[in-house]
C-alpha cells in the first residue's frame, strides 16, 4: 500500500475511534440523569422550614391548648385544677383570648362608674321633682303575668314546697325567674365557661386594644382601667375555677352549659361561687342543677331568705331584699309589680330614687375616681341572662 493510502486507512480509523468514544461517553449521560418527572426535591431556596416562633398554632390539631391560655392553665394547676380533661376544654377555646367579654365589661365600667354624669342640682327656690321610679319597660303585662300564672301551675309542687320552707311567696318567685331568664327560656346567648375565661386571662389594656381606642380620654386613664381590669381579672377566675367543679359535680361538660355574659348560670342565673353557698337539691335527686325548675326555685328562695327575707315583711324590706340579688332599683321595683300583677293585687308605688335637694352640692366623684377608692353604685340596667346574683360581677 502506498504512502497516501496509508494515510486514507490512519484517518478512516481515527474518526471510527472518535465516534466510538463520543457515543459511549453521551450513552453514559443519558443513564446517570433522572427523568424530569421524577425530580421532586426543590432547590435549597425553596425549602420551607419553620420555626417554633414562625409555625402557626396548631394546638386544636395536635391537642394541646394554645400558648395564651397557658398563664391560665398555670393559675388553675396550682389550686389543684387540672388534667386531661382541663386541658381539652381549654383546646376548644381556640388559639386567641377574645377581647368582648372583658371589653364589654371594661366599656360599662368607664362609662358608668368614671364617666358618669353629674346629676343637676335643683335651683334655691324650686322643690326638687319626684324621681320617676324606675322599672324595666315592657315587662309589668297582663300578658307577661299570665305567663307566669301558667309557670306557677305547671310546676306548683316546686314552688309550693319552697314557699314553706323558706317564706318567700310564688308569685314572687315566679317573677324573679321572669325578670332573669323569661322563665328558663332565655338563658343567655353566651356561653359562661367562654366567657369567664376570656375575662380571667384578659387582665391588662393590651388585650382589649379596640375596646380601650373607643373610650373617651382613655390613654390618660390607663392606670384606673388596668387596676378595674386586674379586679375583674381574679373575680372572673374565682367563678370559671367554680364552674368548673360544679360541672364536675355534676358530670356536665361546662361547654354545653348557656350563660349570660358574665358567667352566671340556670334559670335563676347563679354566680357559680354562689351555688355552693345558697344551692339546694330541691327535687331531691343528690345534686343541685340550676337548670331544672325545682332546683332553681329552691335555690332563689334561699337566697333571699339568707338575705333577709321574712314572711309579712315591709314592701321597702322587700325591695331592700331584692336588691342583694341585683343590685338595682329597677330590677326590684320590676319584681315586685309583677308579683303583684300575677297575684291579681291592685299596683303598688314602687320606690323612687332620690332627687338631688336644693342648694345640695351634687358629688361629681372627680377625687374618688383618681384615688380609685370605693366605686359608685351600678346604674340600673339589666337585661334577661345578665344576673348580678354576685354583684360583684359589677
Amino acid at each position: 500500500m502506498g504512502g497516501s493510502g496509508r494515510a486514507v486507512l490512519w484517518r478512516v480509523l481515527a474518526s471510527a475511534a472518535l465516534c466510538a468514544l463520543l457515543l459511549t461517553g453521551c450513552s453514559g449521560t443519558r443513564q446517570g440523569t433522572a427523568p424530569e418527572s421524577a425530580v421532586t426535591t426543590p432547590p435549597p431556596a425553596e425549602v420551607r422550614v419553620e420555626s417554633a416562633a414562625s409555625t402557626p398554632d396548631n394546638s386544636h390539631a395536635s391537642g394541646r391548648p394554645a400558648a395564651c391560655w397557658n398563664p391560665l392553665l398555670g393559675r388553675l394547676a396550682a389550686d389543684g385544677v387540672s388534667g386531661g380533661r382541663i386541658d381539652a376544654l381549654f383546646v376548644q377555646l381556640g388559639d386567641a383570648v377574645s377581647p368582648d367579654p372583658m371589653g364589654r365589661k371594661v366599656k360599662e365600667l368607664y362609662t358608668t362608674k368614671f364617666l358618669r354624669p353629674e346629676p343637676q342640682p335643683v335651683p334655691p327656690g324650686q322643690k326638687p321633682r319626684p324621681a320617676r321610679p324606675p322599672m324595666y319597660p315592657g315587662v309589668v303585662t297582663d300578658e307577661n303575668a299570665a305567663k307566669c300564672r301558667a309557670f306557677l301551675t305547671e310546676n306548683a309542687r316546686w314552688f309550693s314546697l319552697a314557699e314553706s320552707r323558706f317564706g318567700v311567696p310564688r308569685e314572687v318567685a315566679v317573677s324573679l325567674l321572669f325578670v332573669e331568664t323569661r322563665l328558663g327560656t332565655a338563658l343567655g346567648k353566651g356561653n359562661a365557661f367562654r366567657n369567664l375565661a376570656a375575662m380571667a386571662a384578659a387582665d391588662t389594656p393590651d388585650m382589649v386594644p379596640g375596646y380601650i381606642a373607643a373610650l373617651p380620654g382613655a390613654d390618660g386613664n390607663l392606670d384606673w382601667i388596668s387596676l378595674r381590669m386586674r379586679q375583674k381579672s381574679d373575680w372572673a377566675y374565682q367563678e370559671l375555677k367554680a364552674l368548673i367543679r360544679h360541672a364536675d359535680a355534676l358530670g356536665q361538660d361546662p361547654l354545653t352549659m348557656p350563660g349570660s355574659i358574665y358567667g352566671a348560670v340556670g334559670i335563676c342565673q347563679f354566680m357559680p361561687t354562689n351555688i355552693p353557698a345558697y344551692g339546694v337539691d330541691g327535687d331531691g335527686d343528690g345534686r343541685v342543677d340550676l337548670y331544672t325548675v325545682g332546683d332553681a326555685v329552691f335555690s332563689l328562695s334561699n337566697y333571699l331568705d339568707r338575705h333577709g327575707w321574712q314572711p309579712g315583711m315591709r314592701r321597702d324590706a322587700r325591695y331592700n331584699v331584692l336588691k342583694r340579688y341585683n343590685n338595682s332599683a329597677a330590677y326590684a321595683n320590676t319584681i315586685l309589680a309583677l308579683a303583684d300583677k300575677v297575684a291579681g293585687k291592685p299596683a303598688q308605688s314602687a320606690q323612687p330614687t332620690k332627687a338631688v335637694q336644693p342648694g345640695k352640692p351634687a358629688q361629681t366623684g372627680t377625687a374618688k375616681h383618681k384615688a380609685l377608692a370605693r366605686p359608685a353604685q351600678p346604674a340600673p340596667s339589666h337585661s334577661p341572662g345578665a344576673s348580678a346574683t354576685a354583684s360583684a360581677a359589677q
